[in-house]
């Protein structure tokens, strides 16, 4: 007689994340996602010419592109604040803040091997940080957070509330 087959960490996980201690483990890291995304936006917003300065130090992007990424990136981070915070569209904001931090872990991965010392522009000129593998580190335990929100369930705000039965 053969056992069962254990579930797989994803099952795992999930299993997980629709008990009480899970959900509200997804609630902090949506919210600590919701404010990393607002904090970053808002100088980036104040200061555009500044930021399109910290995307091109990374010689990363197309010249033609800076100045679009500068307007729209600090848009997108608070439409991803936003939601992440009220629960509203979570998981797909979720899935696109995961897609970003990739993206710039993979632009700070290129500048350290080609030497390139600059600040991240993460925070804009409010959180100076060099662009470091702290950083990368940063940027991916961030990703690991939006993974988590979006294989959780979907919830509002403060999912402990029972509907009544």
């Amino acid at each position: 007689m053969s056992e069962a087959p254990t579930p797989g960490a994803l099952a795992r996980a999930r299993a997980y994340f629709e008990g009480d201690q899970g959900r509200t483990a997804l609630v902090f890291l949506r919210l600590i996602l919701a404010g990393v995304f607002l904090f970053a936006a808002f100088p980036k917003l104040l200061d555009p010419v500044t930021f399109a300065r910290d995307i091109d130090n990374y010689r990363f992007v197309p010249d033609a592109l800076i100045g679009p990424i500068a307007l729209m990136l600090p848009v997108a981070e608070v439409i991803i604040g936003i939601a992440l915070l009220s629960g509203v569209f979570a998981r797909g904001a979720a899935v696109v803040s995961g897609l970003l931090l990739l993206g710039f872990a993979a632009g700070m991965v290129q500048a350290i091997a080609r030497g390139i010392d600059l600040d991240c522009g993460c925070f804009g000129h409010f959180a100076e940080a060099q662009v470091s593998w702290w950083t990368v580190g940063r940027n991916l335990t961030l990703f690991v957070f939006s993974i988590c929100v979006t294989l959780g369930p979907d919830m509002p705000l403060w999912p402990l509330r029972r509907a009544p039965s």
